[in-house]
Order: structure tokens, then C-alpha cells, then sequence
């Protein structure tokens, strides 16, 4: 016997998501024991596409759920951004209210900190929220224009200048969500107006033939008749505009489902998730437009942290597996409950005392027997485990105890 872990190891939070966030009616799996296998891996043979995660800022205000933690905190950023990184994801595009909304700022300042410390791995980059330009729509006289030239400049001169600001052929890329939602602004005075050369990324597919475009992002959409609804047709529109842009820059978009139930503004908007099915099809769809020789640049995934919207992946996505093991002589099997086109593989254990565990070997889905005989154990007792480790991001699945009396 060669205990490398322990059943603690095996099952306890490994992610970023606060120790106290527990799981709710609107999806959110709580804090889990997470698959950190690489979120490239969903996607087509050979993909070389970048994997970024929106990130929003603002948890910590009283105007927002509490999910245990404070976004500025540069311990809470740390934490994220190592989290991100062990699931292959090489960057955050923060969403962004301009410099007057302190949290969502003074978080920026703590992920271009954190991102500048992971010396080339981790970048970061600004999405402009339409929310950004509220008080000025609000304010008799105030020329959005000039506020949009405003917030730019800044994020120009204090983020998009980091050597872990996220470039685009040498450009920085910022993004923008939402941003004529009061009226369309004169893009291409913003554009003559901000320094830096910039890439401006739009929405949607419509965003490609946007004012002043360099690409444009897809999302999540909510069809109201039908939670089931998974975007496809959405996200073939998206797919095939971004084809036949070239050479501008898709971002094409996965997420786990949305609802709004909790939110403080719901709308009582639901995209199911179904046991991780949706997280699934919608890595699925890129395939059928991009490969190995027709790469996506890259994929942003909806969201990282939006508890509110129940979009997030921190805190992993639920695969309603389950497994139970059994041994019959020399002979471990176990059986599933579930979808298993979720489990990337099974890992049985084994273990003297019950807690220090030596891993046995890793086997693919579609096997649940293993023979023990080959690994001659000394006699004596011993509790063996099996765990389903999830695609990535999905929750890992710990099996029963099951006994097993060796060299009887």
C-alpha cells in the first residue's frame, strides 16, 4: 500500500467558491469537489482555441447576493484565478461599470494585480457594461458619447497598458455588452476619440457588422416558452456570421443554463440546465463549424461567478450522477445512475484505515469492473472506493464504502 491521498482530499471543496456558499433552487451546485480536467478537452479534436471566463465584480454590495465572499479581495482573485488556471481557462473579461462603480473597479485593479503575478499565463481584459452609462443617461446635459470616451481613456491608461492585459495581434480587445441601450452612440467619434488602438467587440451576430467592429461575442439566450430551449438556432446564427466576417473576431460562448429566480431583478427567465446536458451541447455546436483546420479563436464561458443569473461554473455543475460500488470476490464493479456521457473517467481507490487512499488505476466510461487480483494485496481488510470524475467543471462523484477481504 501506497497512500498519494485521502477520502478528505477526494471529496472536500476544491474550488474558489466561498466554504460557506451552499447549493439553491436556482442550480447553483454549492461548493463542490469539482473535475479540473481541461475545458479544451469539450471541444473538437485538436483545438487550439483560447478559453477565457466572464467575471463579474461586484459580489460583496449590499445591492447584491451574498455568495460568501467580496469580489475586490485581491485572497478571493488569488483564489479564483488558480482555480481558473487548474481548469484550463487562461483568462477573465471582467465585466465593467466604469471608474464611478467602486467594487467592480477596485476588483479590476485586484485581477490585473493577480493577473500581471502569473508571469504570462493568466491575462485579463474590460467589458464595458451599457449599465456603465446610467447616471449620464440619467443627468440633464450629459453627452454619453463623451462618457463612453471617458471610461475608455481610463480603462486605457490603467488596465489595457498591463503586460497581462488581453491583446488580440498586439491590440487590446475591449468588449462591450449591451452598450446603445440608449440609443447608438457615435462609434465612430469614440473610436477616433480613445487611446490605445483598441479592439472593439461587440454582441451577438449582429455584432460583427457593428460600428466600428473588430469581432463580437456570443451569450446565453432565454426563449420564455420554453426552458429547454437551449439557444442552437442562436448559436448556429452566431457561428456562421463569424465565419463569414473573417478577419474578425468571434468569441463563441458555452454556459450550463441561466435563471434568474434568485435574482433581485428576476424575470423569472430559465434555460435548464439537465444534468450538465446543456453545458455539453453547447461545446458540441462549435464542432459543427470549426476544427482542427478551421480553428474558433476563442471561447468565452457564460459566466464564471453569476450566481444571481445562475449561470456560474465556480462552484461546478451539478451531473445528477451517482455510483455505487460492490466487490464479489477478487471483483470490484460498480454501477451509475445518471448520464455518463459526463464522466471524463473513474478513479477506484483503496485504503487500510479508510481515509488514506492509493489509487489504483484510472478507467474510461463504459467500464465499472475492476479485478483487484493483480494488485496482490497483503491479507487483511480493506474499504475500497470508486470516484467519477466529471467533464470538465462537473461536480466529482464519490462511491459507497465497499469492503473487501483480501487473500480470503
Amino acid at each position: 500500500m501506497n497512500p498519494s491521498t485521502t477520502l478528505t482530499a477526494e471529496t472536500a471543496g476544491n474550488t474558489s467558491a466561498a466554504v460557506t456558499f451552499g447549493s439553491q433552487s436556482n442550480g447553483n451546485a454549492g461548493l463542490s469537489n469539482v473535475s479540473k480536467v481541461d475545458t479544451r478537452t469539450l471541444l473538437y479534436s485538436g483545438a487550439t482555441t483560447r478559453v477565457y471566463a466572464h467575471f463579474m465584480a461586484w459580489f460583496g454590495q449590499s445591492s447584491h447576493m451574498d455568495v460568501g465572499y467580496t469580489s475586490s479581495d485581491p485572497a478571493q482573485v488569488s483564489r479564483q484565478v488558480s482555480d481558473a488556471l487548474s481548469r484550463g481557462i487562461s483568462g477573465f473579461i471582467e465585466d465593467w461599470y466604469g471608474q464611478n462603480n467602486a467594487m467592480p473597479n477596485a476588483t479590476a485593479f485586484a485581477l490585473k494585480a493577480e493577473a500581471e503575478s502569473r508571469n504570462g499565463d493568466f491575462v485579463f481584459a474590460i467589458m464595458e457594461d451599457g449599465g456603465a452609462l446610467n447616471h449620464c443617461n440619467a443627468t440633464a446635459g450629459c453627452d454619453l458619447n463623451g462618457q463612453m470616451i471617458t471610461d475608455l481613456t481610463y480603462a486605457y491608461n490603467n488596465f489595457e497598458t498591463s503586460p497581462a492585459y488581453m491583446k488580440i495581434d498586439g491590440r487590446p480587445a475591449v468588449f462591450f455588452f449591451d452598450p446603445d441601450r440608449f440609443g447608438t452612440l457615435d462609434w465612430q467619434r469614440i473610436a477616433a476619440n480613445v487611446p490605445g488602438n483598441p479592439l472593439f467587440i461587440f454582441q451577438n451576430s449582429g455584432g460583427f457588422t457593428h460600428s466600428q467592429s473588430n469581432g463580437s461575442i456570443s451569450w446565453v439566450m432565454i426563449d420564455t416558452s420554453d426552458a429547454n430551449d437551449w439557444s442552437q438556432s442562436y448559436l448556429d446564427s452566431f457561428y456562421a456570421a463569424g465565419m463569414s466576417h473573417s478577419p474578425t473576431h468571434p468569441f463563441g460562448a458555452t454556459y450550463k443554463g441561466f435563471n434568474d429566480t434568485q435574482a433581485s431583478w428576476s424575470a423569472n427567465r430559465i434555460v435548464n440546465q439537465n444534468c450538465g446536458q446543456t453545458w455539453l451541447s453547447t461545446f458540441s455546436e462549435i464542432g459543427k463549424y470549426y476544427s482542427a483546420a478551421t480553428q474558433l479563436e476563442s471561447l468565452q464561458l457564460v459566466t464564471w461567478n453569476d450566481y444571481e443569473e445562475a449561470t456560474e461554473i465556480e462552484s461546478g455543475i451539478d451531473n445528477c450522477v451517482a455510483v455505487s460500488a460492490s466487490i464479489s470476490g477478487n471483483q470490484l464493479t460498480w454501477t451509475v445512475s445518471g448520464n455518463e456521457s459526463t464522466i471524463d473517467h473513474y478513479v477506484p481507490f483503496i485504503s487500510i484505515d479508510g481515509e488514506n487512499l492509493m489509487l489504483l488505476s484510472e478507467v474510461q466510461p463504459g467500464t465499472h469492473t475492476l479485478d483487484l487480483s493483480p494488485y496482490h494485496l497483503a491479507p487483511g481488510s480493506y474499504s475500497v472506493y470508486v470516484k467519477a470524475v466529471g467533464k470538465p467543471s462537473f461536480r466529482n462523484q464519490m462511491s459507497n464504502r465497499a469492503a473487501f477481504a483480501a487473500g480470503s
